[in-house]
Formats: C-alpha cells, structure tokens, sequence
C-alpha cells in the first residue's frame, strides 16, 4: 500500500466511524498530531504526540459538532508525503480544510497536520 492509499483508507474509516481500524491498522503508535493555533482557543489546538493523545483530541469532534463529516475533495502525494483538500461539514459548517500527512514505511501515518478553517469550525461548534 502506498501513502496515498494509506490515507484514503483513513478518511474511508473516519467516514465510517470506525476508529477502531483507523487506529489500529492506519495510525502509527507515535503519530505526531499537529493542529496549529494556540492550545486553549481552539479545543483541539496544539501538538499531539502519540496515538492517545490523538485519540483524545478525535474524540472531541463529536461532542462539539453535530454531523461532522470530512470528505476528501483530491490528494497530492510525492513519496511518503500526501495532502489532501477537504470537504468540511456538519450543522452550521459548510467549509474547506487542508491536511497533510507522513506515512511509515510499513504504511501507517505518523504524522498529521491540520489546516482547518478554525473560525467556522468555532462558529459552528456546540455551544
């Protein structure tokens, strides 16, 4: 599997709910999640070394957003690096995010940056 496929396995089980796959099989044990902002303005803001600590973070979306959803609109890979343009979507949340991923050798992620459109995700998010 390539990095690409690798990543497109992922948002087909984040699509699915089933995180279970998702971080089992797709998400390396050190993965370094980064959510840029400053960690506090944004509930999931700041940098997320290790699976649990993303596990932590992904398990928020839920409980903030109402129909979260986020569809891969194309991706661009170049070796083990892939960005993916997003749809966004959930109740009050029609937007475009950006992601970018590195993928192990033997086809995990490890790490994750997310370039999310944190105003309307904020604006949109449960109060």
């Amino acid at each position: 599997m390539n990095a690409k496929d690798t990543v497109s396995k992922g948002y087909d089980c984040f699509s699915k709910g089933d995180m279970e796959t998702f971080f089992n099989e797709v998400i390396h044990d050190d993965c370094v999640w980064t959510h840029p902002g400053v960690p506090g303005k944004h509930p999931l803001s700041g940098v997320h070394n290790g699976k649990q600590a993303m596990i932590e973070g992904f398990s928020k979306i839920p409980t903030m957003w109402e129909n979260f959803q986020v569809t891969p609109i194309d991706m661009i890979s170049e070796g083990n690096k892939v960005f993916v343009r997003c749809s966004g979507k959930a109740t009050g949340m029609d937007t475009i995010f950006g992601h970018y991923f590195e993928v192990t050798d033997d086809g995990k992620i490890s790490a994750m940056t997310t370039y999310d459109d944190t105003l309307t995700a904020f604006n949109s998010m449960k109060k």
